[in-house]
């Protein structure tokens, strides 16, 4: 989608801002697995006019809230899986569904479903 909303003229020279909806520059793999011992990065990123948000939502679509030592939201997009010690682990952080959303005024974008899935390091 795009259109253009202002119009401004700098010394003679016109120019339009156009509003853009967000689109995926970086939208993450459909399936993550990682070891307890590593923990793991998920990356997303957009492009739009205005730069879009990102967050992350649990399947049912309720927004991740950080869970320090075990789970962060970044503010560059990414969610990070810290890595855990094998009696820490839960199901529903370390072996669910997550999506990546990208908003800004013009729209809204959904990543494909996510599936999470943390194993446990043999020692």
């Amino acid at each position: 989608m795009l259109w253009k909303s202002n119009t401004h003229i700098y010394k003679g020279v016109l120019s339009f801002s156009e509003h853009r909806a967000p689109t995926f520059t970086i939208e993450p793999p459909n399936k993550v697995i990682f070891l307890n011992s590593s923990g793991e990065s998920v990356h997303c990123a957009a492009l739009g006019n205005p730069r879009p948000s990102i967050t992350w939502v649990l399947a049912d679509g309720t927004a991740v809230q950080d869970l320090p030592g075990l789970r962060l939201a970044l503010a560059n997009g990414t969610l990070l899986f810290l890595p855990f010690m094998a009696e820490n682990y839960r199901q529903d952080i370390h072996a669910s569904t997550y999506r990546c959303v990208a908003s800004n005024l013009v729209g809204k974008i959904s990543s494909r479903d996510i599936r999470i899935r943390a194993g446990r390091c043999a020692s």
